[in-house]
């Protein structure tokens, strides 16, 4: 009797192991399509955007640069992020934009938070609103170019926009200030909601652990932001890049990010991963996070069962993949960025990472 019972334990025991194996697409398919997404490091293309579409992507975050918009003052060109948003939308993918960045005409300093007098605050806020008001919900891009690009195609409004990325670091804004952030947030949804009151304000995306002069760890920025006043109920969920060697250690920082909105009594909102990722190149000048092919699709599937399992408890957001396609190492922002992707540079072929990432959408 003890034998067979022994036998049936271990039965199950293969049978829960099996179950887990396979938890990863059966999750996903009680999350949101939008659930998971990408983050592109270089220009999408619209044979990028079909392919996303093949693959079920959910949501794609891009920068929508202040520069790139407006060039010269008062004078709006949006014809790039037209045919990005368009391609985007016709796929049935969410575009998700970034809105960072200062021009010249506005500050020297394009990484300077453009809060430094009322002149800046309201230029800001104009540019903002312009992006709202063509890509939100009812935007004019959706009743004019869009039917005349994509004839047929559904619109897929922008129900987010995030302020800046990863303004606790020195790499992406000058000084890092929680205060002067506060401060960016505050008028930029002023600016948003005056066009489209039901688009969502998300913070910028705070890397974890940023390195080099002024960083400040994620959570400790969340907590000072909180000082200022009224900016608690300027945005509408937190955004993080945990990047780290492992899965435990994406678990470490949301745990600590979570504890910080329950001690400012704000739990209720939500937390996006706006970056997670791997480089598949191992050795040689890579860091930690260049981890090989094959433990690049691991650890995509191990964070993704994670952050599915987890997706209430934690109340994540999302969960976006850094990034679509490889960069030549003389382009690329980090060392591991360069093999990042889910495809190689030219976007001809696959990596088991893609394999991995089509199991949980369901594309192909």
């Amino acid at each position: 009797m003890r034998r067979r019972l022994l036998a049936l334990a271990t039965v199950v025991a293969l049978a829960s192991l099996g179950a887990l194996a396979l938890a990863g697409p059966a999750t996903a398919r009680k999350a949101p399509k939008e659930f998971l997404g990408l983050v592109p490091q270089n220009s999408v293309t619209s044979a990028d955007a079909e392919r996303m579409g093949q693959g079920k992507v959910g949501i794609v975050r891009f920068p929508l640069k202040w520069e790139a918009v407006e060039p010269t003052d008062d004078q709006f060109d949006f014809g790039a992020f037209d045919r990005l948003i368009g391609d985007l939308a016709a796929e049935g993918i969410r575009p998700l934009p970034t809105v960072s960045g200062v021009p010249n005409y506005v500050d020297n300093d394009p990484l300077g938070l453009p809060v430094d007098n009322a002149s800046q605050k309201a230029q800001w806020q104009e540019f903002v609103g312009a992006v709202v008001a063509r890509y939100g919900q009812g935007g004019t891009y959706w009743t004019t170019a869009y039917p005349t690009q994509h004839p047929g195609a559904a619109p897929l409004p922008v129900k987010a926009v995030q302020v800046w990325n990863e303004q606790n670091g020195p790499k992406h804004a000058t000084n890092p200030s929680p205060n002067l952030y506060a401060e960016l947030v505050k008028i930029s949804h002023e600016a948003i909601a005056s066009e489209d009151p039901s688009a969502e304000v998300l913070l910028g995306g705070m890397f974890g652990t940023p390195t080099g002069e002024g960083g400040i760890k994620a959570w400790k920025f969340l907590k000072r932001l909180y000082a200022t006043a009224g900016v608690k109920q300027s945005f509408d969920g937190v955004a993080l890049h945990p990047y780290s060697p492992d899965v435990k250690g994406i678990k470490k920082q949301v745990g600590k990010m979570r504890k910080v909105l329950k001690q400012k009594k704000d739990k209720g909102k939500r937390l996006w991963l706006t970056e997670i990722g791997w480089g598949s190149k191992k050795g040689g000048t890579t860091s930690r996070l260049g981890v090989g092919k094959k433990k690049q699709a691991k650890l995509l599937k191990q964070s993704f069962n994670l952050l599915l399992s987890k997706r209430g408890k934690w109340k994540i957001g999302g969960a976006l993949w850094y990034t679509w396609r490889d960069l030549p190492q003389s382009q690329a922002p980090c060392d591991w960025c360069a093999t990042a992707g889910l495809f190689n540079t030219s976007g001809s072929k696959a990596k088991p990472s893609w394999k991995q990432y089509v199991r949980f959408t369901g594309g192909s």
